[in-house]
């Protein structure tokens, strides 16, 4: 598969505000026929189109940074900071989430952090992130009703020339 993770830049910008347009779109078209059915099955889900113009407007102001996730030419995917990560509906289930979580991952430790903490939204992600390692905070929930998580990173020291020699980590137990 190939793909590219690249800054945003306008163009970018505007390509995934079209297909996160046709996703609202459909959303509200299917939360009116779940409304007219009288609330029965499982209550349409919303993508991020809710959050593009705040997320665009810190992009624009260099507060977080928004990537896209370029394949076959098309952005099909973007990721805003640790905040929102969205793969086009149209390219699901093709793997991309998993490479924009890992680029995610990755950021984040090289920028030094020891966890990430996410926010889970809606929860039909929550099996995906469950795979990509991270531990749900099952007592908490977030602003939009999702599920916060995180996971720890692991650190990295780097020894020097000098001889090596055994040691041993003992804990103590509370009392």
């Amino acid at each position: 598969m190939a793909y590219q993770i690249l800054p945003a830049d306008e163009t970018l910008l505007a390509e995934i505000e079209t297909w996160l347009d046709i996703e609202e779109a459909n959303y509200q078209r299917a939360s009116e026929e779940w409304e007219e059915a009288d609330y029965e099955g499982d209550a349409p889900v919303r993508g991020f189109r809710c959050n593009w113009d705040s997320a665009k407007k810190g992009w624009r102001e260099g507060r977080p940074k928004i990537h896209c996730l370029i394949a076959d030419g098309r952005a099909v995917g973007f990721l805003d900071g640790t905040d929102i990560l969205e793969i086009d509906p149209d390219h699901r289930g093709h793997g991309y989430g998993r490479i924009l979580a890992d680029f995610m991952i990755q950021s984040a430790w090289e920028e030094g952090r020891s966890v990430v903490k996410i926010e889970i939204a809606p929860s039909s992600a929550e099996p995906f992130w469950k795979r990509m390692g991270f531990t749900l905070v099952e007592e908490r929930e977030g602003y939009g009703g999702g599920t916060f998580a995180y996971k720890i990173l692991p650190p990295t020291f780097t020894l020097g020339d000098g001889d090596r020699v055994g040691y041993a980590i003992s804990f103590f137990s509370e009392k």
